[in-house]
């Protein structure tokens, strides 16, 4: 079924802000238009302020839809086509990747306190505030040059498991290797930024650490502001992903799966594309 001239202007509204177009948008686009016209105006405020520039959000965003809790193949696909549209290299999208690599960590690091609780709770405390070895110093001293910080959730781990410290050291600091580093230190951070204020991670921690970097390397409040705006669009993938199951059930069971009809007034501009032409 062809769209209607109000659709179709809903339609080209969405398509300027940088949007996929695909049947998920238009099923959401016959169902409720004015979701639709509001979800337009939500997406348009990144794109249409620009703290960051337009091919940093799409790395950005790339950042959220592969990172290990997410695992979005089709945002990855559409971020990956839009970050080099707007510029990016591929090496850049490559380290973007690389950066998100990391969040498999958090089982350590999330873990590692839960283990030393119940060791107290036991009555056999591990000696954590020991002295560090000098080869455990030596792997502090690595990981602080080479990452540019040092966090106190990192003691324990380097205490418990220094082969795995020193590893997780080696992996992690690919992105930063002097031969290797394409995207400076503000956008890593952004980056990380990113992958754990995401509402499949919400990594309290490691946000916390993150921001605080970012801020040291020159980025403004906007500018982390605009992280969580882009971060806070996943939302809208549960209206899309329902209302594609609402049109085949609709259409299997011989009805049309077109509930609503709306004048979807006010729409704003925008930017990205993702998943079902979705920027996120």
């Amino acid at each position: 079924m062809s769209l209607t001239s109000d659709q179709e202007t809903l339609k080209q509204s969405l398509l300027a802000t940088g949007e996929t177009w695909s049947s998920s948008f238009e099923n959401l686009l016959k169902l409720d238009p004015d979701y639709f016209t509001a979800y337009t105006n939500l997406r348009s405020v990144p794109r249409t302020r620009q703290a960051l520039p337009i091919k940093t959000q799409e790395l950005l965003l790339l950042a959220i839809d592969a990172a290990v809790t997410h695992l979005d193949s089709s945002g990855v696909r559409v971020h990956t086509a839009a970050a080099l549209a707007a510029g990016a290299s591929r090496e850049e999208i490559l380290e973007t990747l690389e950066l998100s690599s990391v969040l498999g960590v958090h089982a350590v690091t999330v873990g590692v306190p839960t283990l030393l609780e119940v060791l107290e709770e036991a009555g056999t405390p591990f000696p954590s505030t020991a002295p560090l070895t000098p080869h455990q110093q030596a792997l502090k001293d690595a990981f602080t040059e080479k990452r540019g910080y040092w966090g106190t959730s990192w003691d324990p781990v380097l205490r418990l498991s220094p082969d795995f410290f020193e590893a997780y050291t080696a992996f992690s600091s690919v992105p930063f290797s002097e031969n290797h580093s394409k995207l400076d230190a503000k956008t890593k951070e952004l980056v990380y930024t990113a992958i754990d204020c995401s509402t499949t991670h919400l990594y309290q921690p490691g946000l916390k650490v993150h921001v605080r970097n970012a801020v040291k390397y020159g980025a403004t409040p906007e500018e982390v502001m605009e992280v969580f705006e882009l971060a806070a669009l996943m939302g809208v993938k549960t209206t899309l992903m329902g209302v594609d199951a609402l049109v085949r059930d609709g259409e299997e069971s011989g009805g049309s799966g077109q509930a609503r009809v709306g004048a979807g007034a006010g729409v704003g501009r925008g930017w990205g594309g993702g998943p079902w032409g979705l920027g996120y």
